[in-house]
């Protein structure tokens, strides 16, 4: 598992494609924990998941001058094939030819075929964002799309002539979907599963262990591969539950999941203290260092902004009375002396 993988070496493992297929008796631990050892394959799986669908991935140049070759050959043969080489095959050598041509038609033709699909492979568009960065994004289509820290989003370039219009993101990002075409669906398709929408706008987070999907506006379908499909209205926020199997919904919580594309962090009345250490991590990238752990017993209420990291940590430090000291990467959180 060392070495570096990339989509031809995982098509060709036997065990990668049992696995995939989710056949008996496939090595499921060992894919499952390389799945999980960095936001890099997670994005080759998906990529691996859409072209078992039939989903072209990308879009790659062709030497002209390589191809004018192979044409050039391919003619050459042809018309020695044509060319009878002893009187004696007289009788015989016209059939033979005709049936070397017919089957050099049929190469050409595949051939062809095969350099129409080859040109006309889709291209997969990315979006990427640092700690601490956000970015507006407006889809092809008109959906508009606010890009969150530590951050990927893809789709393919033909986006706007298909009818089920994907896009795949690893982090976190809020959408204002636009009104899509009757028979036309727009989906956000996660590490753990999707979210189908119409015209709606909702917030996604993938940073945890399960996805995280809060509504602000409309409707949306969640989709879990193998689960029950779960219906989310406007002011729920849902996240997968893997004991009980079912998403879990809350109520109340979607200002504290979309406010951050407004550059600040609201807590409502109140938001354990673990959880503001998981935003703190998951934005800024800093590793966290408790002194006392009597300090995850605080909550935190109210709003605080986070364009500033130096205020955000004041106003923090006033709310949970509590001190926090950056240190490179890391940051130090204590209690008031």
């Amino acid at each position: 598992m060392k070495k570096k993988n990339n989509i031809a070496d995982l098509l060709g493992n036997t065990s990668f494609r049992s696995w995939l297929k989710k056949e008996k008796g496939a090595d499921n631990a060992r894919w499952e924990a390389w799945q999980k050892e960095s936001t890099e394959n997670e994005q080759l799986l998906s990529d691996i998941s859409m072209m078992e669908k039939g989903i072209p991935f990308k879009k790659q140049k062709v030497d002209k001058t390589a191809m004018k070759a192979g044409w050039d050959k391919l003619a050459q043969q042809l018309e020695e094939q044509n060319t009878v080489k002893t009187t004696a095959n007289r009788q015989i050598q016209p059939r033979r030819n005709w049936l070397k041509i017919a089957a050099s038609i049929a190469i050409l033709a595949i051939a062809a075929f095969g350099m129409h699909t080859y040109l006309n492979q889709a291209a997969l568009i990315e979006y990427h964002t640092n700690f601490a960065e956000h970015q507006k994004i407006t889809l092809p289509e008109g959906t508009e799309v606010t890009l969150g820290a530590n951050s990927h989003l893809s789709y393919f370039d033909n986006f706007v002539t298909s009818t089920n219009r994907k896009v795949v993101l690893d982090g976190e990002a809020y959408f204002k979907v636009a009104k899509q075409p009757t028979g036309t669906q727009f989906i956000v398709k996660t590490k753990d599963i999707e979210v189908q929408v119409v015209g709606t706008a909702f917030n996604v987070n993938t940073h945890r262990a399960a996805s995280i999907i809060s509504l602000t506006e409309g409707k949306v379908n969640l989709a879990k591969e193998g689960y029950q499909n779960q219906a989310l209205i406007a002011g729920q926020t849902a996240q997968f539950n893997t004991q009980t199997n079912q998403f879990d919904l809350l109520a109340n919580r979607t200002d504290y999941w979309s406010t951050w594309r407004f550059q600040k962090w609201s807590f409502g009345d109140s938001t354990p203290m673990k959880e503001v250490i998981q935003r703190i991590e998951e934005t800024f990238g800093l590793e966290i260092h408790l002194e006392d752990a009597a300090i995850l017993d605080k909550e935190a209420s109210g709003d605080v902004e986070i364009d500033n990291q130096k205020v955000l940590f004041e106003s923090l430090s006033y709310l949970l009375d509590v001190d926090f000291q950056i240190n490179g990467t890391e940051l130090i959180i204590k209690n008031k002396e």
